[in-house]
């Protein structure tokens, strides 16, 4: 049983390797469309924002650090409330799929965003402080944001098959499967949120200080 498990789970990303493409170019897209949309930003949101960089970057015996909590508890609500469990709730809905791609675009908006507008703002030294603020804690949530969105739009479209007059379809062992990929993007999410709260800020101090 044990033994079946990894070539079961090899088969399902076997088969949904087109979907997963699929989920990769939609972010992909979003961080593109998140990099050009700097350019149009009016210039008291640019000032704004500016501002905002320069108060992270200040150093940080001057200014009072964002607890720990306070950053896990607002990175968790976001990751799971508003990413896994929006995805899923869509995911199941059926007729929200689309939706569940659009979570996904916008996601990657943000990060093309603010990667691009850290970059336009601060040059060279945008890079380094792009690279920290945004890497550590995306490198898990990125990957686990995609396998929720794929395996939410695989049920759904597994549910229209079914709809549709399919039989061959096991519904009970699809809704299992991606209640457990949804649980294990869950649970990698959380994981995020803890790199957002001790890892991130470590790194931005320590590239602050490198600057010139």
């Amino acid at each position: 049983m044990a033994g079946r498990f990894p070539d079961a789970l090899r088969g399902y990303f076997r088969r949904r390797t087109a979907l997963y493409l699929c989920v990769v170019i939609v972010l992909a897209m979003g961080a593109c469309f998140g990099g050009l949309a700097v350019g149009h930003v009016d210039e008291g949101d640019r000032t704004a924002l500016a501002s905002h960089i320069h108060g992270l970057l200040t150093a940080s015996e001057s200014r009072a650090p964002v607890p720990a909590e306070q950053v896990i508890r607002q990175a968790v609500t976001d990751y799971l409330v508003k990413t896994v469990g929006l995805v899923g709730l869509l995911g199941f809905s059926v007729i929200g799929a689309p939706f569940v791609l659009a979570v996904v675009f916008l996601r990657g908006f943000a990060l093309g965003f603010t990667g691009a507008f850290l970059v336009d703002q601060l040059g060279w030294r945008g890079v380094p402080v792009a690279l920290a603020s945004l890497l550590p804690h995306n490198v898990v949530a990125v990957p686990a944001l995609l396998l929720a969105g794929a395996s939410a739009i695989s049920f759904s479209l597994a549910a229209a098959r079914v709809l549709m007059g399919r039989r061959d379809i096991n519904m009970y062992q699809q809704f299992l499967s991606t209640l457990l990929l949804l649980s294990v993007s869950g649970l990698a999410l959380v994981a995020a949120a803890f790199l957002e709260a001790y890892v991130t800020p470590v790194l931005m101090d320590a590239v602050a200080r490198l600057l010139p």
